[in-house]
């Protein structure tokens, strides 16, 4: 039940804060994709299924997020692409792991919408794969996912649950939220 809540404060609250704040800052070179970023970050805690819808529907709220001046879709079909990534990474994999993915899943995604709104919009090439934009989206979801990857994970109020060998299972990896 936390991850559907948290999937859709994501999916509401991340295309507001990329129009509000930070397509507002002026940032060298553009500002990071943070719905992107957002989407990078907890797909990695849902089953691949769930990772896949959860990128659908944060691209498709960003698709029509003001200003929509693009062909809606494009970012829905991205980011539904990085979540199912991201998702299929294990949860107990090693935080420099899933920071590598999560990087390289920022990079891929931000090339492929920037080529697809090259392709799609007539957006100019300069403009759609701007590489201050892709700096600062690939930094901010490396950084996220190392820090999310630190956290520990959920424990039984102190009781550190055993795992299905019967040893014990002191962070509770290899869970998935949903």
């Amino acid at each position: 039940m936390k991850a559907v809540v948290l999937s859709v404060l994501v999916v509401l609250l991340a295309p507001v804060l990329q129009v509000a704040v930070v397509n507002g800052l002026s940032l060298p070179g553009g500002g990071p994709d943070v719905v992107l970023v957002a989407v990078i970050a907890l797909a990695a805690l849902l089953r691949p299924g769930a990772g896949a819808f959860l990128g659908f529907a944060a691209g498709l709220a960003a698709d029509v997020a003001p200003p929509a001046d693009h062909t809606i879709g494009r970012l829905a079909l991205v980011m539904c692409l990085a979540g199912w990534v991201c998702a299929r990474v294990t949860a107990d994999g090693a935080a420099g792991r899933r920071t590598a993915v999560a990087a390289v899943v920022a990079l891929g995604a931000t090339l492929a919408g920037g080529v697809l709104a090259a392709l799609l919009d007539g957006t100019p090439w300069g403009t759609a794969l701007a590489p201050g934009a892709v700096a600062w989206t690939v930094g901010l979801a490396a950084l996220v996912a190392a820090a999310l990857a630190l956290l520990p994970r959920r424990r039984s109020f102190g009781r550190v649950p055993r795992s299905r060998d019967g040893s014990r299972d002191r962070y509770g990896r290899g869970r998935r939220l949903a």
